[in-house]
């Protein structure tokens, strides 16, 4: 796949997560499908290319994760939200600089 396949990946995966902003069943599966999708192109680019996303790999990815284990963790509605929007944001900024990334040093 290339440079270009995978940038067009990340920002379908922007305008997927885009309109989700409430936590209920239907948009925490939306999210942590989006979740999956972002990892296997991290992965992808991570492979082709260490030194450019070997951060993004290595932190950004397992803030995503932490941010998931906090949302199916909390235990009021109010905090499962606020996690969720958390997590949300978590996957929207590391999309975001993967896709700068791609720009910038690609």
């Amino acid at each position: 796949m290339s440079l270009g396949k995978e940038k067009a990946r990340l920002e379908k995966i922007l305008v997927t997560i885009a309109p989700v902003e409430v936590y209920n069943e239907q948009n925490a599966e939306i999210v942590n499908e989006i979740s999956l999708e972002f990892a296997i192109v991290l992965r992808l680019l991570y492979k082709r290319h260490p030194n450019i996303f070997g951060n993004l790999f290595k932190y950004d990815l397992s803030e995503i994760k932490s941010n998931k284990r906090f949302t199916k963790e909390s235990f009021s509605d109010e905090a499962r939200q606020n996690n969720f929007v958390v997590y949300k944001d978590s996957i929207v900024y590391a999309t975001e600089k993967a896709l700068e990334y791609i720009n910038d040093y690609l």
